[in-house]
């Protein structure tokens, strides 16, 4: 069961192109901003322990002028009291001039980057997309 790389793109902030390596493996470029520095990452993205309507891991790694990224995490879905209830957790590394500007800014570019893509899951949750 392969994820589809189209609805990907829309979701994972930053990500402008993906393209299918193989099953559940791909090729992403990827842009993140993180205080004042902007930096382009050739990415690759990995899903594996694919559990329908349960939930799945991810890894990302990726490099670029600006430095070297990489992360990893696992997406959840429970239910509870007839709704369904989404955990996630993740770590990442950054490494370079992106590492250098600053603990906290990293920190908050990454919940930002979070939220965001959590903010696009769910409006395409509510368009249908995954009906």
């Amino acid at each position: 069961m392969g994820v589809n790389p189209d609805l990907l793109v829309e979701i994972l902030p930053g990500c402008k192109s993906l393209n299918s390596l193989s099953n559940n493996h791909y090729k992403a470029e990827i842009e993140i901003k993180v205080g004042p520095v902007k930096g382009a990452f050739s990415s690759e993205l990995m899903i594996s322990d694919i559990r329908p309507l349960a939930g799945y891991h991810f890894e990302v790694s990726g490099v670029g002028t600006k430095g070297h990224m990489s992360g990893n995490g696992d997406i959840t879905l429970t239910e509870k009291d007839g709704l369904t209830v989404l955990s996630f957790s993740a770590e990442g590394n950054v490494g370079g001039i992106l590492a250098r500007v600053g603990q906290r800014l990293i920190e908050a570019a990454g919940k930002k980057l979070m939220d965001q893509g959590f903010a696009n899951f769910q409006e395409k949750m509510a368009e249908g997309a995954y009906a």
